[in-house]
C-alpha cells in the first residue's frame, strides 16, 4: 500500500482480474485441483493442444468430474499434465494432433488409473495454470517464452519413468508484502508496512515450522529488501509451492482513519470500489520497478480467461480465505470484515491457491496498537498457521488420504 492514495496514479486498467497464473517463471511447478469423494474412473475422450499468442492451451475431453489434476514443468520446454482416477483408450491416448510450435505430446495410463500426458514445445514453458474444469473438459493453459535452438528442445525432461505422486501440501509459501524502497503505507506514528509484514511473517513461519514439521516454509523475501512483484510469484512456482499466502496491511489517506479490521483477498473481479482502491493501492508498488511494461499485458492477456472463474485453485483459494478468516475471528482482537475479491497482481504471479491478507489499519489507532506490539503479531500468526493447518485438514480429506 502507499501513503496516501491520491498521489499514485491507477494502474489496475480494468480490474477484470481472474484467476490466471503467472507472469512469466523460471522452474519447475505444480498446482492442484481436486473434487474429493469416492474415486470413480473418468474417461479420456480426446486431447487437443491449442496454440495461441506466447501461450497455448491443452484440452481434455473427459465423461465425468475429474478428482484430481496435477501440472508440472518438466525441465526447460516440457508441459506435464497427471490426473488421477482415469481410464483411456489408445485411440483417445493418440489423439492429439500435430500443431505449430509443439514437438510431440505423450499420453499413457500408468499405476492403473493415472493419465500422465507430456507436451514438448519449441519454445520455453514458463508457467502452467487449471483454467477451466467441468464434468466434461479440462483445460490446461501454458504460458510460453523464448524460442529454443533444435538442441535445447530435446534436451527437456520428458522422463514420465519418476512418477510424481506428491500430492500433498509440501511446501508453503509466505510473502511480506512490500520491502526495500517499496516501504507499503504509512500509518500512524510513521510505521511502515514494510516492517510489520516482515515481521509477522517470520513470526508465521516459525509457527508453522511447530504445527507442521514436514512442511517445507519459504518466504519471499527473509529481510528489508525489495522484491518485484512478478519475482514473488516466481520464487513460489519455483519452488513447487502448494499454497502462497501474502500479508499486507491496510491503510486510507486520512490518519487518524475509523475504518479498522482485517480482511481477506482472493483473485477475482472486484466487484466494488473498495476492491479497486485497495488492488490498486498495492498493485502501484510496481512504481519501484525498472521495467513496469512487464505488467502491460496482464489486463488483456486476463479478460481473455475472464470467463473462467471455476478453476480450482481459485475454489481453494475460498476455502483457504474461508479458515484463515475463522482463526483470525477467534484469536485475534481485529474486526472482521469479511472475504473480498479484487486484481492484486502478486496473485496473478501464484500458481497454487493464494491469498492476500490485510492484517489491519495503519491509520486507525487501535489496529495499530496491535499490529506494532509483540503479542498482538504473535496472535495473528498463530491465527493463521490454525487456518493453514485447518485447511491441510480439509485438503487431505478431499483427496482421500
Amino acid at each position: 500500500m502507499q501513503r496516501e492514495l491520491i498521489r499514485y496514479r491507477p494502474v489496475v486498467q480494468g480490474i477484470i482480474l481472474v484467476f490466471l497464473c503467472l507472469i512469466p517463471l523460471q522452474a519447475a511447478f505444480s498446482s492442484y485441483s481436486s473434487t474429493g469423494g469416492q474415486s470413480t474412473a473418468v474417461s479420456l475422450r480426446d486431447i487437443t493442444v491449442t496454440p495461441l499468442s506466447n501461450a497455448a492451451t491443452i484440452t481434455f475431453l473427459v465423461t465425468g468430474s475429474v478428482q484430481t489434476v496435477v501440472i508440472e514443468k518438466k525441465g526447460t520446454n516440457v508441459a506435464q499434465v497427471r490426473m488421477k482416477s482415469m481410464k483411456a483408450t489408445d485411440k483417445a491416448l493418440n489423439s492429439a494432433l500435430p500443431k505449430p510450435g509443439v514437438i510431440s505430446v505423450q499420453a499413457h495410463i500408468e499405476r492403473a488409473d493415472v493419465l500422465v500426458t507430456d507436451v514438448r514445445f519449441k519454445r520455453e514453458v514458463t508457467s502452467m495454470s487449471v483454467i477451466q474444469r467441468t464434468s466434461e473438459k479440462v483445460v490446461v493453459r501454458i504460458s510460453l517464452g523464448k524460442e529454443l535452438s533444435a538442441s535445447e528442445q530435446q534436451s527437456g525432461n520428458n522422463s514420465s519413468s519418476e512418477p510424481s505422486t506428491d500430492w500433498s501440501l509440501s511446501t508453503i509459501v509466505i510473502d511480506p508484502g512490500h520491502g526495500g524502497k517499496d516501504p507499503g503505507a504509512i500509518g500512524i506514528g510513521d510505521v511502515q508496512e514494510k516492517a510489520i509484514t516482515l515481521s509477522v511473517a517470520k513470526k508465521l513461519r516459525d509457527e508453522l515450522k511447530k504445527s507442521m514439521p514436514g512442511v517445507n516454509i519459504v518466504m519471499t523475501r527473509e529481510n528489508d529488501s525489495f522484491v518485484e512483484i512478478y519475482k514473488r510469484g516466481e520464487i513460489a512456482n519455483k519452488k513447487k509451492g502448494k499454497l502462497f499466502i501474502s500479508i499486507h496491511c491496510n491503510s486510507m489517506p486520512e490518519k487518524p482513519h475509523p475504518a479498522t479490521g482485517f480482511e481477506c483477498w482472493i483473485l477475482r473481479p472486484g466487484k466494488s470500489d473498495d476492491a479497486a482502491r485497495v488492488a490498486s493501492r498495492e498493485n502501484n508498488a510496481i512504481q519501484y520497478e525498472s521495467n513496469r511494461k512487464k505488467y502491460d499485458t496482464l489486463d488483456a492477456e486476463i479478460a481473455i480467461l475472464g470467463s473462467l472463474a471455476q478453476s480450482a485453485s481459485a475454489r481453494y483459494s475460498e476455502q483457504l480465505a474461508a479458515n484463515i478468516r475463522s482463526a483470525m475471528k477467534r484469536k485475534t482482537p481485529l474486526a472482521d470484515r469479511g472475504i473480498h475479491q479484487a486484481g492484486f497482481y502478486v496473485l496473478v504471479g501464484a500458481s497454487m491457491p493464494a491469498v492476500l491478507l490485510e492484517l489491519g489499519y495503519l491509520s486507525n489507532q487501535k489496529d495499530v496498537k496491535t499490529l506494532k506490539s509483540t503479542s498482538g503479531q504473535q496472535k495473528m500468526a498463530k491465527a493463521l498457521a490454525e487456518g493453514i493447518k485447518n485447511f491441510e485438514k480439509g485438503y487431505a480429506e478431499s483427496l482421500g488420504d
